[in-house]
């Protein structure tokens, strides 16, 4: 289970922005990255146009973006290494297991420190 800080590629920040999502061996995919630097990296690798930005987002927001784009893509690409590195080994997780892992720790969060609003 990959652990906070989330960040997230999105093409526009604002409400109904949806996160970048990708092909891995022909899986689409989610890049999900534990840093800033990290994501800017990859995005600057790529040729997805200029306008992808880095958005460090909460658990609860982690949530809000995967379900935005479930319907389209089933994995989650931990920390996808710059496009052109040779043969790209990336670390895959089910997004409907990481979405559910992800509820349960906001279920757990006893004192309401960071668990989704009711």
């Amino acid at each position: 289970m990959p652990q906070p800080p989330y960040v997230l590629l999105f093409e526009e920040v604002g409400p109904g922005a949806t996160p970048l999502t990708i092909l891995v061996d022909d899986r689409g995919a989610v890049p999900l990255f534990d840093s800033g630097e990290k994501a800017e990296t990859f995005a600057a690798s790529t040729d997805f146009g200029a306008g992808l930005e880095p958005v460090e987002v909460s658990g609860a927001g982690l949530i809000r973006a995967l379900e935005s784009v479930g319907d389209e893509v089933d994995y989650v690409a931990i920390n996808p290494p710059p496009a052109g590195e040779g043969p790209m080994r990336v670390r895959m997780g089910s997004l409907g297991e990481l979405l559910g892992a992800l509820q349960q720790s906001q279920e757990d969060d006893l004192f309401g420190l960071g668990g989704i609003p009711s």
